[in-house]
């Protein structure tokens, strides 16, 4: 029996989000089974664009996951409803099931791999939100819009890539022409800018768990009739 869509998602979806799922968590759990006792673990952020949608800053503040806005005092006051918000993120958790659900391919913002608690990579975070052009001008630099961190991060110069990934182990953005593909941008330990495109596709597909064809269903049942003790 097929499920409606609302219950049961295309498999194409099921097997993005699987992929997602997989490319943010799976590091996790292999940091904590590997890290030393006196490293600070491996986390997964989402930084997001309230100015994509108005329900971003409603929705990070009523889930019980840690969430944060990245401008203060009176900035807050009067932009918070346009501004970035960063929050943590843990398999299964509301914001994450929320931005999968709702946000990703429309945008809305990139994710993170820090090992920094969120108050400090909020600080990170906040230095570059103005940038200075030539002429001294100041300028809101929206990094945080995948359609922009994967256009300028990669021709960023060394000291700008070495300052943005200061504390930074990786950052994803969705490719915005085709959202079943993650890029994930680094720096390797010689300081140069590296990026990895990921299919989803290919990385969830064999997470999705497939319903039992016909075929398979007569065959359980042949079995257990064959093994039935009390069938004459």
């Amino acid at each position: 029996m097929d499920l409606p869509e609302f219950l049961s998602p295309p498999l194409e979806q099921e097997a993005r989000d699987l992929g997602i799922e997989s490319v943010l968590f799976d590091p996790i759990d292999d940091d904590a089974d590997q890290r030393a006792e006196d490293e600070a673990p491996l986390r997964a952020y989402a930084l997001l664009d309230a100015s994509q949608s108005a329900e971003i800053p409603v929705c990070l503040e009523a889930f019980s996951d840690p969430a944060i806005c990245l401008f203060d005092g009176r900035a807050k006051e009067d932009l918070e409803d346009v501004a970035p918000w960063l929050v943590e993120l843990t398999r299964h958790c509301d914001a994450f099931d929320w931005f999968l659900a709702d946000g990703y391919g429309n945008n809305w913002g990139i994710t993170i791999h820090s090992r920094l608690p969120l108050n400090r990579l909020k600080t990170q975070l906040k230095k570059f939100i103005k940038v200075e052009d030539e002429t001294g001008e100041l300028y809101f630099f929206k990094y945080y819009r995948p359609e922009h961190l994967n256009t300028y991060l990669p021709v960023f110069d060394a000291d700008q890539l070495s300052r943005f990934m200061r504390g930074i182990e990786a950052v994803f953005a969705e490719d915005t022409d085709d959202p079943s593909r993650l890029i994930r941008h680094s720096q390797t330990k010689r300081g140069r800018y590296n990026e990895d495109a990921i299919d989803l596709m290919k990385r969830g597909e064999p997470l999705v768990i497939q319903p039992p064809s016909d075929d398979d269903v007569a065959a359980i049942i042949a079995q257990a009739d064959a093994a039935d003790p009390f069938k004459p």
